[in-house]
């Protein structure tokens, strides 16, 4: 896939002599990304995600030092001014120095530069998460259920009992009363949301970090599911469906609640809202993680140092990741959008009909896409748009005082390769991952609590034999030191109501 001929570009090439051609691989990018740096032969600019791809990229020597690259090519540039101290210190942290220009930052020193500009945005950068509880409110409504019905496992139980005892047909088909994300409901529904909404957390009673799997919270997550399966709420044949099959259940009004990623479908002019977490009947504190100190960004840009235009990629650089940069990038020409007192940018009728058309798929450049000035200004959502309902959805768990929110960038070293995938404790890793997608699925679908229990025992036991306790352990080093260098940490704050020791 290439992205070129946005407007971003045009000026690129007319300013600074840069035709910036984003060539992007259809399968393994990263794998492909290698073999350039082991045969020393990276592109001018490189756009990468993958953490330990990065590392090695760095280690490589192949790219500039934004410092050193900035002062040399564009000393005058804003980025060796305003760029944010505290995105630029987690980088360094992460990656050992700063190589790269982020995109999709927000912290306390981006805001600094680009204040959010209503409530509804300042809490989506704060609270904001995409997996949540969706309830169909005209179907409330139709049912006298309640949002304090909802909020309590044994009322979400009682009110999935009286959505299958009413069978109610919605164009003569039946209504779900509970659906999931599909075949990724695992990664989406369970370790999403549900696990957290049960008191699930990282980390041990003694402050350590362990998987998530190994949390009592996540048993009780477990549980819950296999209860809905048992009662017949929830249909297990709708956790192999992929997402394109379940989203016309939810588009036509026929799911009661759905648990898992809001995002994957367009929630225009549908009665869904969220009540935030679901309360434990034993007691359980919800959890959520959430980024307390800044992270690094998603995609990070680098610079070659055999780049053959290193002065027009500099002046490049400047100009895209600059306001007015910003601004062309997510609008396109002037004629596209009008810009109120209070730096609120709209789009007009032909900006909405170019961005819902080419400029959506081929015109914004994601490595140059800001957070911070998106929320900065970004007008509050209509009612009954999509993202005014995604708005309400994003926020309701996450904000709500009920919960225990922790520090998520502590645990940046997640889904990494820090671990050698040949050597013995990567090799268990691996194995370990392809077992859990599957246990997981016998163990919600047993057929009693006997058959639960013995499932997840079996669950546990291959685990230990897979030395999870030795992957713990070495990423329990990486956590350590986040601990240390952040001055905040992870507190198993249900350790008493399950009984840890």
């Amino acid at each position: 896939m290439e992205y070129h001929d946005v407007p971003i570009d045009a000026d690129d090439q007319k300013n600074f002599g840069v035709d910036l051609t984003y060539t992007q691989p259809p399968s393994d990018p990263d794998t492909k990304l290698g073999l350039m740096i082991a045969s020393k032969s990276i592109p001018d600019v490189v756009s990468a995600t993958d953490p330990d791809t990065i590392r090695e990229l760095i280690k490589s020597k192949q790219v500039w030092p934004m410092k050193e690259f900035m002062e040399k090519y564009d000393p005058s540039s804003h980025l060796l001014k305003d760029f944010p101290s505290d995105i630029k210190k987690a980088i360094v942290n992460q990656y050992g120095g700063w190589y790269s220009v982020p995109s999709h930052t927000n912290s306390a020193d981006a805001r600094k530069i680009y204040p959010s500009g209503s409530k509804q945005w300042q809490d989506i950068a704060e609270y904001g998460g995409n997996s949540t509880f969706m309830f169909n409110t005209k179907m409330m409504k139709q049912l006298g259920i309640t949002a304090q019905d909802v909020s309590t496992q044994a009322g979400l139980m009682a009110a999935f009992k009286k959505v299958k005892a009413a069978n109610l047909k919605v164009g003569g088909k039946s209504v779900f009363p509970l659906l999931m994300n599909g075949s990724v409901w695992i990664d989406n529904s369970l370790n999403g949301i549900l696990a957290y909404n049960f008191g699930a957390t990282p980390v041990d009673p003694k402050g350590n970090y362990q998987m998530l799997e190994l949390s009592p919270g996540y048993k009780e997550a477990m549980k819950f599911v296999n209860t809905t399966i048992q009662q017949g709420y929830l249909n297990v044949d709708t956790l192999t469906m992929d997402e394109n099959s379940i989203k016309p259940y939810i588009l036509n009004n026929r799911v009661f609640c759905y648990i898992g990623n809001q995002a994957n479908f367009d929630k225009s002019g549908l009665p869904l809202k969220s009540f935030g977490p679901v309360m434990a009947d034993n007691g359980a504190q919800p959890t959520v993680g959430q980024g307390k100190t800044p992270g690094v960004g998603w995609i990070q840009t680098f610079v070659s140092r055999n780049a053959k235009n290193p002065k027009g990629i500099a002046k490049m650089l400047s100009y895209a990741t600059s306001k007015k940069g910003l601004i062309e990038n997510e609008y396109g020409d002037s004629k596209n959008y009008t810009i109120n007192k209070k730096g609120i940018i709209t789009r007009t009728a032909a900006g909405q009909k170019e961005f819902t058309g080419p400029y959506k798929s081929n015109m914004i450049l994601w490595p140059f896409v800001n957070t911070a000035f998106d929320y900065s200004t970004t007008p509050d959502p209509k009612p009954g748009t999509d993202a005014y309902v995604a708005n309400q959805v994003m926020v309701a768990y996450g904000k709500s005082p009920k919960v225990y929110r922790f520090n998520s960038s502590l645990l940046n070293f997640v889904n990494s390769n820090l671990i050698s995938p040949t050597s013995d404790l990567g090799m268990n890793q691996s194995q370990l991952k392809a077992y859990l997608q599957s246990q997981i699925g016998k163990i919600v679908t047993a057929n009693n609590t006997a058959q639960f229990n013995q499932q997840y025992n079996a669950m546990i036991k291959t685990m230990n034999n897979l030395d999870v306790k030795g992957i713990d352990a070495f990423y329990n080093k990486y956590y350590q030191k986040n601990v240390k260098a952040t001055g905040t940490k992870i507190k198993d704050v249900n350790a008493d109501v399950y009984h840890e020791k």
